[in-house]
């Protein structure tokens, strides 16, 4: 069995840091919700109709 070198560990070990550091930026990036307008539109939506509340004189 042929024995690996250093610098073919070292490679491996570089490459495989770089592919979790760029997988490890990517999360967060896509984990924000500004993006998402459907957000604000699934919650609840109140109308309650305007009453004259003005007092008016009797005769």
């Amino acid at each position: 069995m042929k024995k690996f070198g250093i610098r073919a560990g070292m490679s491996t070990v570089i490459a495989s840091g770089l592919a979790a550091a760029v997988l490890g930026l990517a999360g967060p990036a896509s984990a924000d919700v500004s993006h998402h307008d459907w957000l604000d539109q699934i919650g609840p939506h109140v109308t309650v109709p305007h009453v004259d509340t003005t007092v008016h004189q009797s005769h």
